[in-house]
């Protein structure tokens, strides 16, 4: 009866200890260390709700954790990026003229030039591209703000988006609007530009300012 106790004793114990499966050495933090490919033959099919919830991934030991959906996403380096123009901004008549958007409030990955006012993808994806621009004095004419795509040799470049109008004032006073706001959805590859161009009938001068709020550009990297 005492044999039969020590071996159950032991046996016990021996379910609570470590296992190693190719290895005589088990990490220390793990109940289970595999040194080798794992194959699951049996397991339960995740569905979209399940993957709003959480993720198996392994962290730089190899060891397993269940981490919330939302942390994965936080921490995936997509690109973001807000310029402004600080100063007025003078554009000549009857030309597309690129806008240098001259100071970044961010720049996640530092693909954005504030001296030529050009982004350039470091990624393939799906990108959100928006811009505001604000005249400085009335003018009248035709005005009109455009997002350009470039190919990687910088050898075309294609108007993808424009708002564009005749401004018209009367006794000194603006009818129409003095801003042209325009954004959309574009896809790129790595290595393809984007940049922001005026059109104006007549000499006009673009209003910047330290805070940005009347002239800017935002682009955000959806997927």
């Amino acid at each position: 009866m005492r044999k039969i106790l020590i071996l159950f004793i032991l046996y016990s114990a021996s379910l609570f200890s470590q296992v190693g499966i190719g290895t005589t050495v088990p990490h220390p933090d793990v109940m289970l260390d595999v040194n080798g490919a794992l194959r699951v033959r049996n397991y339960n099919e995740g569905n979209d709700f399940a993957a709003k919830d959480s993720i198996a991934v392994f962290d730089g030991r190899g060891v397993l954790h269940r981490v919330a959906a939302k942390k994965i996403l936080a921490n995936v380096e997509k690109s973001l990026v807000k310029a402004k123009l600080t100063s007025n901004f003078a554009v000549a008549l009857l030309s597309y003229i690129p806008i240098v958007f001259n100071s970044e409030d961010f720049d996640i990955k530092n693909e954005f030039d504030a001296t030529t006012g050009i982004f350039t993808a470091t990624d393939a994806g799906i990108y959100r591209v928006a811009a505001q621009i604000k005249t400085s004095s009335l003018s009248v004419g035709d005005l009109g703000l455009a997002i350009y795509k470039t190919n990687s040799a910088g050898t075309s470049s294609t108007k993808i988006a424009e708002e564009r109008f005749v401004n018209v004032s009367v006794v000194l006073t603006n009818v129409s609007p003095p801003t042209r706001s325009v954004s959309t959805l574009v896809q790129l590859a790595a290595g393809e530009k984007i940049d922001f161009r005026l059109y104006s009938l007549v000499n006009v001068s673009i209003a910047g300012a330290a805070a940005g709020y009347d002239s800017f550009c935002t682009i955000e990297q959806v997927r």
